[in-house]
């Protein structure tokens, strides 16, 4: 005789939610009505949460919404195919598929219309003198762009129709879901969002802001902007920080890594109505016009990493115990004046920043240090029986001294340093080091 299941406990229902992977609980919540109590009481603690412009990650499994186009009597274009599968557009449009007109003026919407509809055209004929592989593709795409303005500045009903479509993919599994696109396209992620992320706490290990590569400041500084538009202020290219809003409407959050690829003060502008005061255990972000914020946040980080190049004065006035800068410039302007400064600070002992450095420019690094006033050519117990046992030794205030030294990444320094050689300053009592004359 075959015995009823019994329910969860709420009890146990409770502690099933705290430790159950966050992708299959998110399908318990969905599916089992008896589980949302637990659900939403307790903490979703995820290992890796990847927030990119255009998805959302959660442990490896890829959540995408977008705005799809399906022809109704006949089979999609080659060029929709494509744009479907690559997980549609992005942001709310009309029925041809663009955003919707802002001006109340009709004529002058028809005059936008034509200019852009006229740009098209001049684009197409340009390409189609040009033999380079997948403009046949692109040639398309801009006709059907062209017939849709088209289509908009005659009224025509277009023949095709938009679908809100959430897919859920992990490797070679993809799951896809639509629904007719009647709504606008971010009050539809929000409600997704607010599905997903909408319980009391969440628990990241490994957060990420951004694309999966790091926007180069070089490009912020000349005013270039790669990649498509971005129609999140979160992921904008330049400084959006009245306009972000807390992240995935997340209500309290706590993070152990940060990783942040594009502009770090709108990723901040996000989190800080949210998350929780334990400090960040790592942060890694790169510079914006070649400086770094020193919001709070950021300056109550356990171990901060400057990715990329950054000029060597970011370190200025950091309160942080431990600095990694990816690549450093202007020692030659900066690094006295920069010295001078950690000299009238009390500094605490092990304080340790470091820098990657190319077999080149390791040696003009030794030499800008060594040519500080008052510093001394040396070894440490660090470097004394090592391959690169020279030190520069840097007397500093409150009994304190610098001691600046290099060798090659170990494995866990290459977990964050990606050069050929490490440069290491580190603060120690005074007299920690011992000065040695070369032969």
């Amino acid at each position: 005789m075959t015995t009823l299941s019994q329910p969860l406990s709420y009890l146990t229902s409770k502690c099933v939610a705290l430790y159950i992977d966050p992708n299959i609980r998110l399908q318990l919540y969905l599916r089992c009505p008896c589980f949302a109590s637990a659900h939403k009481s307790e903490p979703m603690r995820i290992r890796d949460l990847k927030l990119r412009p255009d998805n959302f990650e959660i442990n490896g499994i890829i959540y995408s919404l977008g705005v799809i186009t399906q022809y109704t009597d006949t089979p999609n274009p080659r060029s929709v195919v494509w744009d479907n599968a690559e997980g549609g557009i992005q942001e709310h449009v009309d029925i041809y598929g663009f955003p919707p007109r802002r001006r109340q003026d009709d004529a002058e919407n028809v005059r936008t219309d034509n200019v852009q509809m006229a740009h098209l055209r001049d684009s197409i004929t340009i390409m189609k003198q040009d033999l380079k592989p997948g403009n046949r593709i692109k040639i398309q795409r801009l006709n059907l762009k062209a017939e849709a303005y088209n289509m908009r500045i005659n009224n025509i009903p277009p023949p095709y129709l938009h679908y809100l479509q959430l897919t859920i993919s992990t490797g070679k599994l993809v799951k896809i879901e639509s629904v007719v696109y009647d709504k606008q396209f971010k009050f539809a992620r929000e409600y997704i969002e607010k599905m997903v992320f909408g319980n009391k706490k969440i628990q990241v290990e490994h957060l990420q802001i951004g694309g999966d590569t790091y926007l180069h400041d070089l490009d912020n500084r000349i005013g270039i902007t790669f990649g498509p538009p971005r129609h999140e202020p979160l992921f904008d290219y330049t400084p959006q920080t009245d306009s972000v809003k807390p992240l995935l409407s997340i209500r309290s959050l706590e993070v152990g890594v940060l990783r942040v690829t594009g502009i770090l003060i709108n990723a901040l502008a996000s989190l800080r109505p949210i998350l929780s005061q334990t400090p960040l255990k790592k942060l890694k972000a790169v510079c914006h016009q070649r400086t770094f914020t020193k919001d709070p946040i950021v300056n109550t980080t356990e171990f901060l990493q400057i990715a990329q190049g950054s000029p060597i004065n970011v370190l200025s006035n950091r309160p942080n115990y431990r600095i990694h800068l990816g690549l450093a410039f202007d020692l030659k302007d900066d690094l006295i004046n920069l010295v001078y400064e950690w000299k009238k600070r009390e500094i605490r002992i092990g304080t340790h920043y470091s820098v990657g450095e190319t077999e080149d420019s390791v040696s003009y690094t030794f030499t800008m240090f060594r040519n500080i006033p008052g510093a001394k050519l040396g070894e440490n117990e660090e470097t004394r029986l090592t391959e690169f046992p020279e030190c520069i030794i840097i007397p500093m205030g409150n009994d304190t001294e610098l001691n600046v030294y290099c060798n090659k990444p170990n494995e866990e320094e290459k977990e964050y340093c990606r050069s050929e050689f490490i440069v290491k300053m580190k603060w120690q009592p005074r007299g920690y080091a011992r000065a040695v004359e070369w032969d």
